[in-house]
């Protein structure tokens, strides 16, 4: 059963309990907002926690954070343990991007329940995002730890480790995904990336080919059989397979990048240019922009 699992089971029951609780909000959210404070006399009980975590969840559902953020700022001064609410907010801040902030209120679920699965994997992919690698490896371990029979935990772990070039490890977590899972068509693409990457090309290509059999419009999958093909020196083909990825998405600035660069090993000077023009224009914020430039520049 997959860690994704657990969170749907508990947003389905919240989905019931909220699909009831909005029959009745007009009426509850009036009586709220004209008498919260006679909610004063019972403020340990927490029930009166409860209700203010499905007045914010609806508040939430219309977008209106503001509103929804103080009711459950509002639910945990009267229940501080009531993890739902602490959930409820961690996604709150999500949504609105606030890192910090969500990262703060995972980290006090666990320290309620240390070992809450899914908690210990949405803060660590939520620590990769705020850039903070090995704390974030942390987390994504200890959800393996929990959860060893989840393919998509190690998927992400390979995922965080190919981000920062450790392809060696990549490739290992990689293929622990695709022993759990199969049919795990992206962990076979990650997988076929990450071996490109250390030198391992035939096998790359076996799995690039498993990926694109699993999911024959993938172009993550279908830039990765280019690069491996890029990687044996075999640049036609690799031009053939980054062409075919441009076809499904034209939108993914890397794989214009690659295919420029096929173009510049066959000697083709305008159809590289005008690769690498695409990448920029794809991506202006680009870390290698200016190198790109430089590079277009020497072509002329």
């Amino acid at each position: 059963m997959y860690l994704i699992s657990f969170l749907n089971k508990k947003y389905l029951i919240l989905g019931i309990l909220i699909l009831l609780s909005s029959l009745l909000f007009n009426t509850v959210n009036k009586a709220y907002s004209a008498s919260y404070s006679s909610f004063s006399i019972y403020n340990t009980e927490p029930r009166v926690s409860k209700v203010l975590i499905i007045l914010a969840e609806n508040y939430t559902d219309q977008e209106d954070y503001t509103k929804a953020k103080e009711l459950l700022l509002k639910a945990l001064k009267l229940s501080p343990d009531d993890i739902i609410a602490h959930i409820e907010l961690a996604a709150l801040y999500e949504c609105l991007n606030n890192y910090e902030d969500c990262i703060a209120e995972y980290k006090k679920i666990l320290e309620l329940s240390p070992d809450y699965k899914i908690i210990n994997y949405y803060l660590g992919l939520t620590l990769d995002k705020s850039g903070k690698t090995d704390e974030a490896l942390q987390y994504l371990s200890k959800a393996a730890e929990l959860v060893p029979n989840n393919a998509l935990i190690f998927y992400d772990i390979g995922v965080v480790f190919a981000k920062n070039n450790d392809y060696k490890k990549s490739v290992y977590y990689s293929q622990k995904a695709v022993d759990l899972k199969p049919d795990f068509a992206e962990a076979y693409n990650n997988l076929c990336y990450g071996q490109s990457n250390i030198g391992n090309f035939q096998e790359a290509l076996s799995n690039c080919k498993k990926a694109i059999e699993l999911n024959p419009v993938s172009a993550p999958a279908l830039d990765s059989t280019g690069f491996a093909y890029y990687g044996m020196n075999e640049f036609e083909k690799a031009v053939e397979f980054y062409k075919k990825a441009i076809t499904v998405d034209s939108n993914i600035g890397e794989i214009h990048l690659h295919l420029g660069k096929a173009y510049q090993k066959l000697n083709k000077i305008d159809d590289a240019t005008a690769s690498y023009k695409q990448y920029l224009k794809l991506d202006p914020n680009a870390g290698n922009f200016n190198e790109i430039i430089h590079l277009i520049n020497n072509l002329k």
